[in-house]
């Protein structure tokens, strides 16, 4: 179910952008790294998110414009799911291409340590859009 919603998520985050705040400065060098999945926030609410004891899910940025999804599904036996695809930025917009499905999304905040995508979403399923961060962390 974890794995469904971060997938649906990152997805969902990299389709849609929200905001046309330019005050964040991304640049390829501070977007490349791995990314682990940390908490998302929504109606006033934050969830933390909750990975396996044995690893963290997490996305990935490569230099030579390659992105990775990997997610642990289960510790023992190690049983991961891992997507790979393509990434491009144009000003505070990463543009993801997956198995043919093109997504993009504002990235709202980054620092060395830090990564957030805010964009609206169906967060509770109650079929009205609310803003959703999803925020990451490369430690």
């Amino acid at each position: 179910m974890k794995k469904l919603f971060a997938l649906a998520f990152v997805a969902l985050s990299l389709m849609t952008s929200c905001s046309s705040d330019e005050s964040v400065s991304v640049t390829e060098e501070k977007l490349v790294k791995k990314w682990y999945y940390k908490s998302f926030q929504a109606n006033g609410q934050t969830d933390a998110y909750g990975h396996q004891a044995c690893s963290k899910d997490y996305i990935q940025f490569l230099a030579d414009g390659t992105y990775i999804e990997h997610y642990i599904n289960t510790c023992s036996p190690l049983d991961t799911e891992t997507l790979t695809g393509s990434w491009v930025l144009e000003g505070n917009t990463v543009a993801v291409s997956i198995d043919g499905d093109n997504f993009s999304g504002k990235v709202t905040k980054i620092s060395a340590t830090e990564l957030q995508i805010t964009q609206n979403g169906d967060y509770d399923e109650d079929g009205d859009d609310e803003k959703i961060k999803a925020n990451f962390t490369n430690n």
